[in-house]
C-alpha cells in the first residue's frame, strides 16, 4: 500500500514535469514565431502590401463592363387610352462581369413597359427585360429603370387646314388666295392636347421670289402624339391679277443655227413691228426691250432655196405673258456661200 502511494506521487511528479516541458516548448515555439514575424518586419510588411496591390490589379484587369442600347417597347396600352407625353425610345443597359465570361453575354437586349393595369393620369412604370434570355447570372444595370408615362383619353376632332408660308414674293407681289384641298382633317390624340388645337398647319410653303400661280403638295405639320386621317394636301397659290399691257415696236430679229455653208439673202433686217406683253403692274418698270430675244431658228434648213412661214421664236421674262406678235412668221431665201 505504501508502495502504491509512492508510485502515485511519482506519476504526478512526472506529469508535472511533462507539462512544464510542454509549456517551455510552447514558449520556445511562440518566440520562434514571434521572431519570424518581427524579424525584418518592414520588408515583410512591404511584400505583403505589394502582394495585395498585385491582387487588386489582376482582379481589376479581369473585370469587364459593356453598355448596350436597347429599344423600349410599350405593350398592352388600355383601350380608349393613349400616351400623352414624350417617352425616350432607348434604354441604356450596362452589363458587368469578368472578361473570361464575356462570350456568354447576349448580342443585344430588348426592353418593354407593360401597361396592362395602367390607369388614367401620370405614373412611374418599371422597365422590364424581355423574357427570352436568362439574366440570372448577369450583373445588369438599366438606365433609367423607371419611366414616367401620362395616359389620357383618346378623342377625335375636325379642324381646318391652313397653309403656312415663309419668304417674300418677288417685288412684294400680292397673293390673291391660297387654297388647300382637302380643307379639313380629322385629328385624334390625348384629350388635353386635342382641346387646345383649333387648326393644323401644312409644312412651310416657300414664297421666296415667286410671281406666278403654282400648285404643290405638302405634308401636314402634326404636333407630337397627334394623328390625322390624311397626311398630304394639295395647295394652290393664286397671285393678284392686277396687270398692264406693254407694247414694243420695230424689234430686230436674229438668225440662229444657220448652216455654215449657207447665207440668208436680205435686203434689210427682219423686223417685228409689234409685240404686246401682259405684265403685273409691279413689274412694268422692270421690263425693257433688252429683256426680249426674237429669232428665227434655221437648224432644219440644210440647202439653198426659198422657205416660207418660218415662225418667230420669242424669249421673254417668265413673269410676262405674250399676247400678240406682228408679224409672227417670215419668208426667207438662202444661198450657198
Amino acid at each position: 500500500m505504501i508502495r502504491n502511494k509512492i508510485q502515485i506521487k511519482s506519476d504526478k511528479i512526472k506529469e508535472k514535469i511533462k507539462n512544464k516541458r510542454s509549456e517551455l516548448k510552447s514558449i520556445k515555439n511562440y518566440k520562434k514565431i514571434y521572431n519570424l514575424i518581427t524579424k525584418r518586419f518592414q520588408i515583410k510588411l512591404l511584400c505583403l502590401l505589394m502582394a495585395f496591390i498585385l491582387f487588386l490589379y489582376v482582379r481589376y484587369q479581369q473585370e469587364f463592363s459593356k453598355d448596350y442600347i436597347a429599344k423600349l417597347d410599350i405593350i398592352n396600352i388600355p383601350s380608349k387610352l393613349l400616351i400623352a407625353n414624350n417617352i425616350q425610345e432607348n434604354i441604356t443597359i450596362t452589363v458587368r462581369g469578368f472578361r473570361d465570361s464575356k462570350h456568354e453575354y447576349p448580342m443585344e437586349f430588348s426592353t418593354y413597359i407593360d401597361l396592362t393595369n395602367a390607369e388614367l393620369g401620370s405614373n412611374m412604370y418599371r422597365v422590364n427585360l424581355s423574357d427570352d434570355i436568362d439574366y440570372k447570372n448577369l450583373n445588369i444595370i438599366m438606365t433609367p429603370s423607371r419611366i414616367p408615362i401620362v395616359l389620357d383619353e383618346l378623342v377625335y376632332k375636325t379642324v381646318p387646314i391652313q397653309a403656312a408660308t415663309i419668304g417674300t414674293t418677288s417685288l412684294g407681289l400680292d397673293i390673291e388666295k391660297i387654297t388647300v384641298n382637302p380643307s379639313n382633317a380629322i385629328i385624334s390624340g390625348p384629350k388635353n392636347l386635342i382641346s387646345s388645337i383649333n387648326k393644323i398647319n401644312t409644312a412651310p410653303l416657300d414664297l421666296t421670289d415667286r410671281y406666278l400661280d403654282y400648285a404643290t403638295r405638302l405634308r401636314l405639320n402634326l404636333p407630337k402624339n397627334i394623328k390625322s386621317d390624311i397626311s398630304l394636301v394639295d395647295v394652290n397659290v393664286l397671285f393678284n391679277k392686277d396687270t398692264e399691257k406693254i407694247e414694243f415696236n420695230d424689234i430686230v430679229i436674229n438668225i440662229n443655227n444657220l448652216d455654215s455653208r449657207l447665207n440668208v439673202k436680205l435686203d434689210s433686217p427682219l423686223i417685228v413691228q409689234k409685240l404686246v406683253l401682259e405684265v403685273n403692274k409691279n413689274f412694268v418698270t422692270n421690263i425693257s426691250e433688252s429683256d426680249l430675244s426674237l429669232y428665227l431658228n434655221l437648224k432644219n434648213i440644210t440647202n439653198a432655196g426659198i422657205y416660207s412661214n418660218i415662225s418667230v421664236e420669242v424669249n421673254i421674262p417668265t413673269y410676262a405673258k405674250l399676247l400678240n406678235i406682228e408679224p409672227s412668221f417670215f419668208d426667207i431665201e438662202t444661198e450657198s456661200r
